[in-house]
C-alpha cells in the first residue's frame, strides 16, 4: 500500500491566528486604554497634591486665628496712644495685642507681618514646613461697613472694629515666587 503524504496546501487554507492588521489594531486599542488610565492617575495625583496644600494652608491660617482670638485690640497699658508693636516687643512672643501684628505703621496703617517659617498658635516656629509662609494684616473698619475691601480700611485705633486678614503662601522648589494658597479674614469688635 502506498501511503500518500497529506500535506496541507498552504495557499488554499487559511492560517490560524491573527493577521498583522488585526494585531496592530488590537495594540492601538489596548495602548489607548493604558494611556487613558495613566492620564487619569496623573490627574488624580495633581488634585490630591492641591487638596493637601489647601488643607495645610487652612491649618496655618487658623493657627494665626487661634493665636489672635483672645488678644485685646490695643495695648493694655498704652491704649490707642501707641499703635503697632511697642519698643519692648521685639518678637511675636512679646506681642500682647492685635495692633502689634500690624508690622511697620505709616499714617496709622500697618504694612503687615510675614512669618517664614510659619508659626503655630503657641507662637512657635513650624520648621518642618519648607516653602510655607503666613502673612497677617490688621485694619480698623467702620462698624457700619465691615467689608473686606481694602479701600475701606481706616487707621489703627480709629474705631472699635478690627479686621484681621491672614494669607498663606506656598512656594514649591520648582517655582520662582510663592503662590497664595488661601486667605482667611475675620472681624473683632470691642
Amino acid at each position: 500500500m502506498h501511503q500518500s503524504s497529506r500535506r496541507p496546501n498552504l495557499r488554499n487554507c487559511r492560517a490560524a491566528g491573527f493577521s498583522l492588521i488585526e494585531s496592530a489594531l488590537a495594540t492601538v486599542i489596548v495602548g489607548t486604554g493604558v494611556l487613558a488610565i495613566v492620564a487619569a492617575q496623573q490627574a488624580y495625583h495633581q488634585k490630591n497634591d492641591w487638596a493637601q496644600r489647601t488643607g495645610t494652608a487652612m491649618l496655618l491660617a487658623n493657627e494665626l486665628r487661634e493665636l489672635t482670638l483672645t488678644l485685646p485690640q490695643q495695648d493694655p497699658l498704652t491704649g490707642s496712644a501707641s499703635v503697632g508693636a511697642e519698643e519692648n516687643e521685639l518678637s511675636v512672643a512679646d506681642f500682647d495685642d492685635l495692633d502689634d501684628f500690624a508690622g511697620a505703621v505709616t499714617d496709622g496703617l500697618g504694612a503687615g507681618l510675614t512669618f517664614d517659617p510659619p508659626i503655630n498658635a503657641l507662637r512657635q516656629e513650624i520648621a518642618d514646613l519648607p516653602g510655607w509662609s503666613q502673612r497677617i494684616e490688621v485694619f480698623n473698619v467702620l462698624p457700619s461697613n465691615i467689608s473686606v475691601d481694602d479701600a475701606l480700611t481706616l487707621p489703627l485705633g480709629s474705631t472699635d472694629m478690627m479686621r484681621i486678614k491672614v494669607t498663606v503662601f506656598y512656594q514649591s522648589p520648582q517655582e520662582d515666587a510663592p503662590s497664595a494658597m488661601t486667605q482667611l479674614s475675620w472681624v473683632i469688635g470691642n
